[in-house]
Parts: structure tokens; sequence; C-alpha cells
């Protein structure tokens, strides 16, 4: 019976990780990451933080 218990729960975990990564971005996160890139492109140190900021500067740009 330890075998089925066990080959019940690999079973689960299967299915545990398939359900991962479904959830889409929303456009606010889409902005920040476009932002932040743009920042590293001349500033290697720039921050999410400062990306952010930016962004929020910027909430004209989103995707509706």
């Amino acid at each position: 019976m330890a075998s089925r218990k066990t080959e019940k729960r690999s079973t689960k975990r299967d299915k545990r990780s398939t359900r991962k990564n479904k959830r889409k971005g929303t456009p606010w996160t889409d902005l920040v990451k476009k932002v932040h890139m743009e920042m590293k492109r001349k500033d290697k140190n720039a921050s999410l933080g400062d990306a952010m900021k930016e962004a929020s500067k910027r909430k004209n740009e989103m995707k509706q």
C-alpha cells in the first residue's frame, strides 16, 4: 500500500507543476519591465524602484 500512496503523491505533484505560470502579466508590470530595460541600457546600476517611479510618471503609455 505504501507504493500506491507514493504514486498518488507524485501524480499530485505533477498536476501541481502544470498549474504554474498560468497568470498573465498586467499592463502595469509590462510597463515597468519596459521602463526598467530602457533604464538598464543607459545605466547598468538602474534599480527596479527607480523604474517603478519612472513608470508611474509614464502611466499613459500603458496598454489597456
